[in-house]
């Protein structure tokens, strides 16, 4: 994202008449010296006024937002508002458009995202955010409990913030996440999911863990609750697939419906609570076979994340590597080999055979070439 044509915007709203400011996301980075994604734009220029103005569609005029083209730059631009009451916890039922920007300040989350920027980088700042990030805190702007209650995300977004930055989550906002924290449950769940992937990424994930518990909002997170307390005992914080696979563990194995999963990551996660449920001092060969490489790994972490296994990660690579077959295609004898030694139809006894050559070879009972396996063929009875 370009800042300099993001000034530019401002200078052009300006000309027409309009206040303008840079707001929120890019502020705070900006003071801070990190790297920014987004930049929003607040004005007292109307939807409709921005529009005849410039080259921009209506991306979320509801809420009084419209999304300008500038030198091949999708800016979002709002125009100053008061929000009205919300029915949903999340969006307000309609909006009240203003000409003062202080409203507009007010009716954000936090005050480090409630600072405001002009097009000569000169600093407006009516909620005290820049002391807030000098000092790192994180405080609800006015009262928390209407910050919450307005949006229940918001709750999600100050353990985000600090799982990010650092920073520790004052006092009354702590409070108010708590006393309103059952609200979260209101929310859809991939808004809550696409959250949290985004708070277990964060560089300081245990001090926001902590937060979860302080507050019980490890309580209202389906699944994660003993997740969330044992990955907070730990002294290095586990990656995301692991963090999931060993909450689930310790959830028995069960993973709440709730959770907008691929079915990919739902399989990984419930295969390898289930590895690791079931032999948790150590994975046998015929485990390692039929989990594969990658659930085995995540078994493995998972169980030394509780102090029940080793750390494995190049011993499982080697010894699966070293298996004496990866895959019933390595078999010595092929399917329509097996057909013709038993002189019958194929059907769900072949499946059958086939399991029980593998097992019989994993466990080193049987070798796998074609002499030993056409002697074991024939002797099975089917």
């Amino acid at each position: 994202m370009s800042l300099k044509s993001a000034k530019n915007l401002i200078r052009d709203l300006k000309r027409q008449g309009y206040q303008a400011y840079l707001v929120g996301g890019i502020v705070r980075d900006f003071l801070m010296k990190k790297k920014f994604s987004d930049i929003d734009i607040t004005t007292s220029a109307k939807p409709f006024e921005v529009m005849k103005h410039f080259k921009a569609v209506p991306s979320g005029i509801k809420y009084g937002t419209v999304t300008i083209l500038y030198d091949n730059i999708p800016f979002e631009v709002t125009t100053f508002r008061t929000d009205g009451p919300t029915s949903d916890n999340r969006h307000p039922d309609s909006v009240v458009y203003s000409n003062n920007v202080n409203d507009d300040v007010m009716r954000r989350d936090f005050t480090m995202n409630g600072i405001l920027m002009d097009e000569y980088q000169n600093i407006y700042d009516y909620v005290g955010g820049q002391r807030d990030i000098e000092h790192k805190i994180i405080r609800a702007i006015g009262d928390p409990n209407e910050r919450f209650k307005e949006d229940a995300l918001r709750m999600l977004r100050a353990i985000y913030f600090q799982s990010k930055l650092g920073f520790e989550i004052e006092p009354v906002t702590k409070q108010g996440i708590t006393d309103n924290i059952q609200l979260i449950k209101a929310l859809a769940n991939e808004r809550i999911h696409a959250e949290l992937l985004k708070i277990l990424k964060g560089q300081y994930l245990k001090q926001a863990l902590n937060s979860m518990i302080e507050t019980g909002m490890h309580k209202v997170l389906p699944g994660l609750e003993k997740g969330i307390i044992h990955t907070a005992s730990l002294d290095e914080m586990p990656f995301i697939d692991t963090f999931f696979a060993l909450s689930f563990t310790l959830n028995g194995g069960f993973i709440p419906s709730q959770w907008t999963f691929s079915n990919r990551h739902r399989n990984k996660y419930q295969k390898a609570s289930e590895l690791a449920l079931k032999y948790p001092s150590n994975i046998p060969d015929q485990a390692l076979y039929h989990y594969g490489l990658e659930i085995s790994l995540l078994a493995n972490k998972v169980n030394f994340n509780l102090g029940k296994q080793a750390y494995q990660n190049h011993s499982l690579q080697e010894r699966f590597k070293n298996l004496p077959l990866q895959s019933e295609l390595d078999l010595a004898l092929t399917s329509y080999e097996i057909i013709q030694l038993k002189d019958k139809k194929a059907g769900a006894w072949l499946g059958k055979l086939k399991t029980e050559m593998v097992d019989q070879i994993l466990d080193k009972k049987l070798k796998n070439n074609k002499t030993d396996l056409t002697t074991f063929v024939k002797s099975y009875e089917v």
